[in-house]
């Protein structure tokens, strides 16, 4: 009976043990490494929400249409682009960083590799978001001074395709450093060999 009476005294006193499994979970690793992604991708949904209801203003819009593939510079390429890739696919970007070692119970596989992807990623949406509005308006005003697409392309030269392209291949090279990293934390090891598949 003694033995008994001494059982809740020492389940009271007595830590509680972490299983191993919970004990084991990797933490995401720096905080603001994953949060950079959220305020990226709400600041890119701030801008984007804004120039869609500027949009929606009689003169802008008549504007917009008016300037024909320049106002398509404009809108729809930059609205959505700021609001898909800058908005959506950062956030999720963000999201995979922060869930994925909490799934597969290992870090993600290279820090330099995600921070690497954000800047390419920031960098890039921004580059491209700019550059396409303010081709669109120099454009735009071109066409409405009386010049057709072409001449208004003519008129602002190679520096049209050196933006847009320095944008796209910004975002891409954030994008395929996110896609190696996130293959590299499912597949591989930190020695390089690879996680075997579970039976």
């Amino acid at each position: 009976m003694s033995n008994l009476a001494e059982v809740p005294r020492r389940l009271s006193t007595e830590p509680a043990k972490v299983p191993p499994a919970e004990a084991a979970i990797p933490q995401p690793g720096d905080a603001t490494s994953v949060v950079r992604f959220f305020v990226l991708s709400v600041t890119n949904l701030f801008i984007g929400t804004v120039q869609g209801v500027v949009q929606t203003f009689p003169g802008v819009s008549q504007w917009l249409r008016a300037a024909g593939p320049a106002g398509h510079l404009i809108d729809p390429l930059a609205h959505a682009h700021i609001n898909l890739v800058g908005g959506v696919t950062t956030g999720l970007m963000g999201v995979f960083y922060y869930v994925l070692p909490r799934l597969l119970n290992r870090p993600v596989y290279s820090p330099v590799l995600a921070a690497t992807s954000f800047w390419f990623s920031a960098i890039g949406v921004t580059t491209f978001y700019v550059s396409l509005v303010i081709l669109g308006l120099i454009e735009g005003n071109l066409i409405h001074a009386g010049m057709t697409y072409a001449q208004a392309l003519e008129a602002v030269g190679p520096v049209h395709h050196v933006l847009i392209i320095t944008g796209a291949l910004l975002m891409g090279l954030g994008y395929w450093t996110y896609i190696t990293n996130i293959y590299l934390t499912v597949f591989r090891k930190r020695g390089g060999r690879p996680h075997a598949s579970a039976a």
